[in-house]
């Protein structure tokens, strides 16, 4: 990868929904080759997809909950069944296999604690194979993501 390929990727990272020709003004090429390396870019797995970035508190989802789940066996059975019923719950916004005391780490947004309260029994609990869940509530956040670092050439 290159400066260019390097420059585009944080360019389409930070707002994704520039016309083409603005994006390659901001990036120092024409317009052609720039579709060119966004297109290859693509083709090459480094751009996964384009999304909007919505604001959670203006959708009403005023609490943000960080999950650590235990399991009671880390057999490759016991977690691929964890992970399928993860991936059936919508309210689960995020989920990562960890190191370290917890084997996972689930992120959920809810509205308030009730609705979170309904999260947990509906959802949560009924996750297969959980010996111990802890949650802790995000007071504030401080830094969003905004990208990820793109390694220049």
């Amino acid at each position: 990868m290159d400066r260019a390929d390097a420059a585009l990727l944080e360019a389409l990272q930070a707002d994704s929904s520039r016309p083409l020709a603005e994006l390659a003004e901001r990036v120092g090429l024409s317009p052609s080759a720039c579709h060119r390396r966004v297109r290859g870019l693509e083709e090459r797995g480094l751009v996964a997809g384009y999304s909007a970035r919505l604001d959670p508190r203006r959708l009403g989802l005023m609490v943000e909950v960080f999950v650590e789940i235990t399991l009671t066996s880390q057999s490759r059975e016991a977690m691929d069944r964890f992970e399928q019923a993860v991936g059936a719950f919508d309210d689960i916004l995020e989920c990562h296999l960890m190191s370290g005391q917890a084997d996972y780490i689930l992120r959920v947004a809810a509205e308030d604690l009730d609705h979170y309260d309904r999260i947990h029994r509906n959802c949560l609990a009924r996750l297969p194979g959980v010996s111990a869940m802890h949650s802790s509530f995000a007071i504030r956040r401080i830094k969003r993501m905004a990208g990820y670092p793109v390694p220049r050439g």
